[in-house]
């Protein structure tokens, strides 16, 4: 029998891992379709976008928060008072604000109602890394100290 903290935790990281890799190929393939002069190619990198982003990050986000939450509820009282776990919450609600800013900004560039710099693209690129290494960070390092 499975017991229910380590599958929590299997599914938090595992949803973790698909969120930030959905968000990362969205943000390159976005990145590319920048620099792409033919529409045929343009409209297939859109599609592509559209795969990563709903296949991957929307069901990583989802599997991650759930099971972030499920783990919560195992030892609140430990969780809720540890402050790694508050700097934690607030890189992921940056990471959701994020993931909602490249879903939006994605759609639009698809449809042609803005246009996107290349330099824009890479950043949203960047900014996916910095979040995700500012969770991994709070997490194992603040477990450590913060404890």
């Amino acid at each position: 029998m499975i017991t229910v903290i380590p599958a929590l935790l299997v599914a938090h990281v595992l949803g973790l891992v698909f969120w930030v890799s959905g968000l990362l190929v969205t943000s390159m393939t976005l990145t590319r379709r920048t620099q792409e002069a033919s529409a045929e190619a343009r409209q297939a990198l859109a599609r592509l976008e559209r795969i990563f982003l709903r296949g991957l990050a929307d069901p990583g986000a989802l599997l991650t928060i759930l099971a972030g939450a499920s783990l919560i509820t195992t030892n609140s009282h430990y969780y809720l008072h540890a402050p790694w776990l508050h700097i934690k919450l607030t890189f992921v609600l940056l990471l959701i604000g994020l993931h909602g800013m490249v879903a939006v900004r994605t759609k639009r560039f698809a449809s042609g109602r803005i246009e996107m710099q290349r330099s824009e693209a890479r950043m949203l690129v960047l900014a996916t890394l910095f979040l995700f290494l500012s969770i991994l960070i709070a997490t194992l390092v603040g477990q450590v100290y913060l404890t």
